[in-house]
């Protein structure tokens, strides 16, 4: 019967409106950055020559919105973009409330076959880059917690080599402090640039 009273931290939130009001206008502002993330990227020189699978640009950006990714409000940005039942091509950048923004390329099926040789030939500079690597089945988790991911720079040449071939997807990534906002579009940029020069080689 008591299930539901409020606690008095929960009784400050509930009669108090004006803090949805600022977490509304955070989220708007975090759309408009993806926005302007997303323009950098499709004008990068990198995202001109590079040589992506068909389907992948003509499906433009994607930017989504949720409220509860573990319990807490989420804003992603996936560019470039393709997504099958079997396959996937795409680079994603998600901000997660209170934790941080990620980037993450995201390679599944024959398109991760087509890029494996040079994901394993990458692995020096996806190691000196400080890229982390996932590591479990389910591939929609996108938090760095629960050893989710591991970073490539703890895996010899051999066990990448093996990693690469053996996985059904591979997932890319790197998380970055709230406190870098307004530095957070040249950043992704860099690491964008990094992962295409890799899988162009």
């Amino acid at each position: 019967m008591k299930n539901f009273l409020l606690t008095p931290a929960e009784q400050q939130v509930a009669f108090d409106a004006s803090w949805i009001y600022r977490k509304n206008s955070v989220i708007e502002k975090v759309m408009e950055l993806l926005g302007a993330l997303h323009q950098q990227l499709e004008q990068h020189n990198n995202t001109r020559h590079f040589n992506f699978p068909a389907a992948c640009l003509q499906r433009g950006a994607k930017i989504s919105k949720g409220e509860r990714y573990k319990e807490l409000p989420w804003v992603m940005l996936d560019y470039p973009r393709f997504f099958s039942q079997e396959e996937v091509f795409a680079f994603r950048t998600m901000f997660w409330w209170g934790h941080y923004f990620s980037c993450t390329l995201h390679l599944a099926g024959a398109v991760k076959e087509q890029y494996a040789i040079a994901l394993i030939q990458g692995y020096t500079q996806l190691a000196r880059s400080g890229f982390q690597v996932y590591v479990q089945e389910d591939p929609w988790q996108h938090d760095f917690e629960d050893g989710n991911y591991r970073a490539v720079e703890t895996f010899t040449v051999q066990e990448w080599r093996q990693l690469v071939l053996q996985q059904r997807f591979i997932k890319l990534a790197k998380p970055f402090a709230l406190d870098i906002w307004e530095n957070i579009i040249p950043q992704v940029v860099a690491e964008y640039a990094i992962l295409l020069e890799v899988l162009g080689k």
